[in-house]
Parts: structure tokens; C-alpha cells; sequence
């Protein structure tokens, strides 16, 4: 493939952006950007890529986890603004947080009524009360609200052991689902196999959702291959996935919120509502003096979750 042709200014972004990379992946990355950039020049009818178009080829190819430079070209005032909430309290509680609800093209009908189904929720948090617990709790009042049953667990109270590969639960005279006897193979499964809908909520730690969650979701691997086998997982089960971080963009982590909802897809469980949560972080780390969540501070956007909390279990937008 012939390179596109590339302005000065445009080289420059290029070059900012493979120089983050570390060099072993560094020209794999750039052939990305070269390609897309490629296609988007022939679909603009451009001859050569200045700094918006090769902004533009970048931003296609990377997860918007890693586009803070071109927030701080863009945005200066927004990030400034957001850095005072380290240095200054009312700055700190004036926020912004803020939550979105994931739009679904079509949001299904549940196969029972609100008053007889189960709903399990997740809380992959350490924080007890704190912004993804809160958002959790709000999503629970709209499921009972709307009459059906709600249950929570936090992972971080529960005996949860690794996985260890040992493979059992692909043999089909194996009785057990899995092999290790802990919290998951106790109650967990049991409660997974029995509900109708489940809520898993989780913080993004370095990039990506808490280490507590990923061992809950290698161990449901076992669970999923023990149901195939057995044919005892009733399809329809319904699921809400919650994602909360400090960035101050609303988007930034959507990436690892939709490979949980793919992971819970493969499983056969279908997730109809979702929520993003953003701005947790700042002096008292997105917790207030007395180590409740920041969210809580700002009603209307956790009124996000109460009304996904009762989608989830009506289908009703």
C-alpha cells in the first residue's frame, strides 16, 4: 500500500501519537493509522492529510481511553476546570459527574411479568455506598419498584477463588459445575441458574473493569459450559452493566463496558440496559466527607439508573 501523503502539521500529530506507543507495536499501530487514514482521504477526495483528517484516522482506530491529547487541544478549558477539583472542595463538589443510559435500538419485552421474575446484582466495588454501589442500589429500587424481586451481592466480601484452567467442566460426566468449591460454586451459580435478569456493576481500574469482576467472569466460563452441556439455563435472561470511572468524559471507558456486554452475550445473556458513570475523582476521590458516593450529590443523573433498573424487568423505555 502506498502511504498517504502527509502535511507537516499532520505528521506531527502522527508522530505524537506512535511515539506513546512502545516500539515493538509502534509500526503495527502506524499501519493501522495509514489505512484508515488511507480510506478516509479516498472518501474526502483529499490528496494529502493535514492535522483534522489524520486527528480524525486516529480517533477511528484507538479506544477513546487514550485520546487525552487530543482532549487538551481541543478542550483545555473543560480539563483545566477538572484539575481544580484536586486543589479546590467546591470545585470538587460542583462535579461535573455524569451518567448516561446506553441507547437500545429495540428493548425487548421480558418472557415473564415484573412480579415474577429475579433480578441478582453484581457489585464488583470495594466501596460500600460509594458511586457504583450507588448506582446499583438506585437501578434495584426500580426494579422492585416496578415489582419484581432484587437481590445484591459485593464480590468484595465473597470468597472468590481463580480460575485454574483444570478444564472439568467440560466433561460431561463431571456433576459438579466447577471443580473449586468457593462463594461462586456455592451461591453465585445457584443464583445465576434461578434469576431472570442480572446487574453487574463495576469500577475501571488502569483501563480496564476491577480484577474482582475479571474473576467472576473466567469463573462463569465453567458455569457456561456446564449449562450447555446440561440444558438448564432457560434463554431470556436480561442483563444491566454499569460502568463507573474518574475521567471526566462520559465515553472514555464505553470500550470496556461493551467487551463485559459481548462476554455476557456469548454466555447467553442478553444485556438491554447499560449505563457509563464519569467524574469520580478529585480530592476526596469521588467520595463525599463522609465517604458516600459523589453521585449521590447529583439526583437527576442517578434517576438514569431507576428508570434502567425498571426497563430492565418491564421493557419499557
Amino acid at each position: 500500500m502506498t502511504e498517504p501523503v502527509v502535511t507537516k502539521e499532520g505528521q506531527e500529530v502522527l508522530d505524537r501519537f506512535l511515539n506513546i506507543r512502545p516500539p515493538i507495536i509502534r509500526e503495527e499501530q502506524k499501519a493501522k493509522y495509514l489505512r484508515i487514514l488511507s480510506l478516509l482521504m479516498t472518501e474526502q477526495g483529499a490528496k494529502e492529510a493535514g492535522r483534522d483528517l489524520v486527528s480524525e484516522a486516529i480517533k477511528t482506530v484507538e479506544s477513546k481511553a487514550l485520546l487525552l491529547i487530543f482532549h487538551s487541544w481541543e478542550e483545555p478549558e473543560k480539563l483545566k476546570k477538572f484539575s481544580e477539583r484536586y486543589r479546590d472542595i467546591e470545585a470538587y463538589y460542583a462535579g461535573p459527574c455524569e451518567v448516561k443510559r446506553w441507547e437500545h435500538p429495540s428493548i425487548s419485552k421480558p418472557a415473564k411479568r415484573p412480579e415474577e421474575m429475579k433480578v441478582i446484582a453484581f457489585c464488583a466495588s470495594p466501596r460500600k455506598g460509594g458511586n457504583t454501589d450507588a448506582l446499583i442500589d438506585e437501578a434495584l429500587r426500580g426494579v422492585r419498584d416496578a415489582g419484581a424481586q432484587g437481590e445484591k451481592f459485593m464480590l468484595q466480601k465473597m470468597n472468590i477463588k481463580t480460575c485454574i484452567s483444570c478444564r472439568k467442566c467440560l466433561d460431561p460426566a463431571y456433576e459438579r459445575i466447577c471443580a473449586i468449591k468457593d462463594d461462586v460454586s456455592e451461591i453465585i451459580f445457584p443464583k445465576l441458574i434461578d434469576s431472570d435478569a442480572i446487574i453487574i456493576g463495576f469500577p475501571i481500574y488502569i483501563g480496564r473493569e476491577c480484577a474482582r469482576l475479571t474473576m467472576l467472569l473466567e469463573r462463569w466460563g465453567a458455569l457456561g459450559e456446564f449449562l450447555r452441556e446440561k440444558m438448564i439455563l432457560k434463554p431470556g435472561r436480561r442483563a444491566m452493566v454499569i460502568g463507573t470511572w474518574g475521567y471526566p468524559y462520559v465515553d472514555t471507558y464505553d470500550h470496556v463496558t461493551a467487551e463485559i456486554i459481548m462476554r455476557l452475550h456469548v454466555s447467553g445473556v442478553e444485556t438491554v440496559e447499560a449505563i457509563s458513570a464519569c467524574g469520580f475523582v478529585g480530592m476526596l476521590r469521588g467520595l463525599d466527607d463522609k465517604r458516600r458516593g459523589l453521585i449521590l450529590r447529583f439526583p437527576k443523573e442517578l434517576e438514569k439508573a431507576y428508570q434502567a433498573g425498571k426497563s430492565l424487568v418491564t421493557g419499557e423505555s
